[in-house]
């Protein structure tokens, strides 16, 4: 059972989600009508989550999840009659969680909640974050590196190369894989500090493998107790996915607090990134979609891929001919460029992930 803070300024609505909630979902609910109200009950209540409305006299569901996310540690779920893309991306910028229009399903809404609390981090325990890119030139690992190298100025961050066959993490970042999770796999019994580099920023890597392995890579089991083991000391954890959905995938995404769907904006990348999105549906609120361009102009309006793609576009990372020789040297652009237009729309993003 987990207490449930219900912020609407709807008397009907708070009476229907009090019944939902103590009946069906067996949780103890707080109720307020206004949003003032609601920030003085998070603060003295401390709920597990809260239920956000948007149009409130007092003050907007929006102010409302920005003042909760700076002052209290909960979950934030946004129950509105408004259900543009706007409004769900705002609500995202401003820190909600899932983002559910009215009227709304009970099994779906006691679904998105029990799902939420089972993913809220444990006291001490890492963000995991995982970036993925189902068509293969996007950009994932570029902006895996930089998004790890900004949280790392936040707080103590672990960068994870999952890829089975040479990934780039540790070439981006200057650094030789000369220890990586293949001695893992290959002796079970090292320690996992012991595998990790540490770059000159602070960030660590746990590289993956410079050459294929002999034999399958990192099972299921050892990776679920790695992200239990190294979130304990770690603030956030930033996971460079494999492009393909395995059993491996699977854990990562069970795992992740947020998952960013990376994509170019060339027709073979948006329908990778269609079919992904539309097989990742049960983990679409937790998904920020990412347009990452790799080449330069012409390039279709935002407004049409919009209606192509089935997810909100979170943003369109600008070309940056820089970028390719600031990798090669070994100085991502969030080291060498702080000021670039990628790395400022990268810092929005990180703002997003933390709020």
């Amino acid at each position: 059972m987990a207490r449930i803070l219900v912020i609407d300024d709807s008397a009907e609505m708070l009476d229907l989600l009090k019944i939902i909630l103590q009946e069906r979902g067996k949780h103890e609910v707080l109720l307020s009508a206004d949003g003032q109200t609601g920030l003085a009950m998070a603060l003295a209540e401390r709920p597990d989550l809260a239920i956000v409305d948007v149009m409130m006299p007092d003050m907007t569901g929006y102010d409302v999840i920005r003042r909760l996310r700076s002052t209290a540690n909960l979950r934030i779920i946004v129950l509105t009659a408004r259900g543009q893309p706007v409004d769900r991306r705002v609500a995202t910028e401003a820190g909600a969680d899932v983002f559910l229009t009215k009227p709304v399903e009970t099994t779906v809404l006691l679904e998105k909640i029990n799902e939420l609390l089972g993913k809220t981090p444990a006291k001490g325990g890492a963000l995991i974050i995982g970036v993925m890119g189902l068509a293969g030139g996007v950009g994932k690992t570029t902006v895996a590196v930089n998004l790890a190298l900004l949280l790392q100025q936040v707080g103590q961050t672990l960068l994870i190369d999952l890829s089975p066959n040479s990934g780039h993490c540790a070439f981006f970042l200057g650094l030789k894989p000369v220890r990586h999770w293949g001695f893992l796999v290959e002796n079970p019994g090292l320690t996992t500090e012991g595998l990790m580099q540490r770059h000159d920023s602070g960030l660590k890597l746990l590289a993956s493998p410079p050459m294929p392995l002999r034999r399958e890579g990192m099972d299921t089991a050892s990776l679920a107790a790695l992200y239990e083991l190294l979130g304990r000391n770690t603030r956030f954890i930033v996971v460079d996915m494999p492009p393909t959905l395995s059993a491996v995938t699977q854990i990562t995404l069970d795992r992740a607090h947020r998952l960013l769907m990376v994509s170019s904006d060339d027709p073979p990348s948006i329908q990778s990134t269609m079919r992904g999105l539309q097989l990742l549906e049960s983990s679409r609120e937790r998904t920020l979609l990412l347009l990452n361009t790799v080449r330069p102009g012409p390039h279709p309006p935002l407004e049409a891929l919009q209606r192509a793609l089935p997810a909100q576009i979170f943003a369109r990372l600008p070309y940056d001919e820089a970028q390719a020789i600031a990798l090669r040297r070994g100085t991502p652009s969030a080291i060498g460029q702080p000021e670039s237009a990628i790395v400022t729309e990268l810092r929005r993003l990180v703002k997003a992930l933390i709020s």
